[in-house]
């Protein structure tokens, strides 16, 4: 129960933009970073708990929006709920550090599609054998 309310108070105040406090929310998290020396920030400037804030204020705005289907949004769910929003960058930063090029932080559309696979959502393929929608051209 306190991990899910930690997990809303610190949704709520990364969508209020409120980075400070939300590292009071968190002592474990600033303790941590207080502990990391300036040169272990990753490349660019752009700081773990900044990666958090984007990839929560994603995952929310997945969960708010009418264009994402149940089945996603219930993975979203559950990913947030059984693992801590430091676990869930990393992995997103991992996934994002292997397909540089390919992802970027700019495109929530493209974060929200790699949140939902980190958090195990498979979306249903056609079943084998199955027709398709519409019969192949003929080439005449």
């Amino acid at each position: 129960m306190n991990k899910l309310v930690l997990t809303v108070a610190t949704a709520a105040l990364a969508i209020a933009g409120t980075s400070s406090v939300a590292y009071a929310a968190a002592p474990k998290a600033a303790a941590k970073s207080a502990a990391k020396p300036a040169a272990a920030a990753p490349a660019g400037g752009d700081s773990q708990a900044q990666h958090a804030m984007l990839y929560l204020k994603v995952l929310i705005s997945g969960l708010q929006s009418d264009k994402i289907e149940e089945p996603v949004k219930g993975a979203l769910v559950g990913c947030i709920y059984d693992n801590s929003l430091g676990k869930i960058t990393e992995s997103m930063d991992k996934v994002i550090a292997e397909n540089s090029g390919k992802i970027s932080r700019d495109n929530p559309s493209e974060l929200l599609s790699v949140m939902a696979q980190i958090c195990g959502y498979k979306p249903t393929a056609p079943a084998a054998g199955a027709a398709p929608a519409k019969p192949a051209p003929q080439g005449r």
